[in-house]
């Protein structure tokens, strides 16, 4: 194998302790780029009453900074907490789910355990070390007042800092059953249940959470988490590399951080791919350089949810040859939101690099493919913004990385070149997600990418 002193077995093990694409990050130590918003949690959490809600838009690493949360803010006596959010659930499910957790035991089955513990349940005695079948917690859970009445009772056993995290709670699809966590918040307030939620979700469930129940704001800290900085997309790279004594091109480095577009999973999932090309090849590696890159993006594409890669072949499969470049300069840009004219601008610089003598359509045919993007026959990839002509976003947030992997993978650069003076730089917002300056807009793409650092 290419790397000395690893075999398969441990190298994939300490891969998946580096990176991790598929499953949520749990310590601080490979947390990228969140210290701020662990600070913020952490110091909320102070607060009696006070919980926390994180959101964001898809695939940001929300559950990450969730789980990573929990566990700094747990006391060592116990594990957090955790349940999802799933479009069947109800409050009484997930109420029963935070139970079954907490007392170690499944909703549904029979369960023996040494361990005492009584837990009374809408008048349903459960105790751990007495045989019992077929009890339902959820149906024993009849209003707010006997979820609390459990979740007390839980929290005097559990732990001396118990915390759940409930994850993807915009999953719930019922409003009112969402609704009546805000009642659940508010009535543990006022008994003074030492016990801390941390909700993530997507951007708009906050409100759907509250409702009629405003008087929950006081109880809540909301975090709105934006996708990675420059410094952050770089620093996994670097550490991954690192821990199996590789180098990192800085031209590499600098090209996964554009392609990711500031999503963790595609940052994880890149390098993940990469790193294994570096372990199957048949010299020995100490740099990761462009060869390793292109194999491991080819492997990353393939590997990427179903999900995302249905909306982009809708939008460019059996279509004009031009549409596929169309649509890569949709992605173009460090903005989430972008005008028409900004986009055809990107697609005729886009054009240029293609060097294959092909023409720009004019903006009027270019403004006509744009408009079919929000079609569901081509996928529904952009939405136009309310009360704003002519201005559009992605409908999915986490598809525009994969645009951005497939031009680079056709050897197609996004660069989000143009005519701008080169000191231009902007500091981040809730709108385009980034925090500190981003990489100036006007480097020419003959500039080498190891340069931008010293912009």
């Amino acid at each position: 194998m290419a790397l000395e002193g690893y075999s398969e077995h441990n190298f994939g093990t300490k891969l998946g302790d580096v990176l991790s694409a598929s499953r949520p990050i749990r310590s601080i130590e490979y947390l990228k780029g969140r210290g701020k918003e662990l600070d913020t949690i952490k110091k909320s959490l102070y607060a009696p009453g006070r919980h926390v809600f994180i959101f964001g838009d898809r695939g940001v690493g929300k559950s990450s900074l969730g789980q990573t949360a929990a566990y700094q803010y747990q006391s060592a006596d116990a594990s957090p907490i955790f349940v999802s959010g799933s479009p069947n659930d109800t409050f009484n499910t997930v109420v029963a789910n935070i139970v079954s957790q907490a007392i170690r035991r499944p909703r549904t089955e029979s369960v023996k355990s040494s361990k005492a513990l009584a837990i009374d349940v809408g008048g349903i005695k459960i105790n751990e070390g007495q045989e019992r079948s077929g009890i339902d917690i959820a149906a024993a859970v009849r209003s707010v007042g006997d979820a609390v009445e459990v979740l007390k009772q839980i929290t005097e056993r559990h732990s001396e800092k118990p915390v759940v995290v409930i994850d993807e709670f915009d999953a719930i699809r019922d409003p009112v059953e969402r609704n009546m966590f805000a009642a659940l918040l508010k009535q543990m307030g006022d008994q003074s249940v030492n016990l801390k939620f941390i909700f993530t979700g997507i951007g708009k469930s906050l409100d759907e959470l509250l409702g009629a129940h405003q008087s929950a704001y006081r109880q809540l800290e909301t975090v709105e988490l934006p996708r990675l900085g420059w410094d952050a997309r770089r620093e996994i790279v670097n550490d991954a590399a690192q821990a199996f004594g590789l180098d990192l091109d800085n031209d590499v480095n600098w090209r996964v951080a554009m392609v990711s577009d500031g999503f963790p999973y595609y940052i994880h999932l890149i390098t993940e791919k990469v790193l294994w090309a570096a372990f199957s090849a048949d010299e020995t590696v100490t740099t990761i350089g462009w060869d390793l890159f292109n194999h491991g993006l080819a492997d990353a594409i393939l590997s990427t949810t179903a999900e995302l890669k249905r909306p982009y072949e809708k939008a460019v499969l059996h279509r004009d040859p031009e549409f596929e470049d169309i649509v890569w300069a949709t992605a173009d840009h460090d903005d989430l939101l972008r005008s028409l004219n900004d986009m055809h601008a990107s697609y005729r610089v886009l054009v240029g690099k293609r060097r294959d003598g092909r023409i720009a359509v004019d903006r009027a045919h270019f403004s006509a493919q744009i408009r079919k993007l929000k079609g569901v026959g081509y996928g529904s990839v952009l939405q136009q913004e309310e009360g704003r002509p002519g201005w559009y976003s992605y409908r999915e947030k986490m598809l525009r990385g994969y645009v951005r992997m497939q031009a680079q993978a056709n050897g197609v650069e996004l660069t989000g070149e143009r005519p701008t003076p080169k000191q231009s730089m902007h500091i981040g917002n809730a709108r385009n997600g980034y925090h500190g300056a981003s990489i100036p807009s006007g480097v020419r793409q003959s500039q080498k990418i190891s340069d931008w650092s010293k912009e």
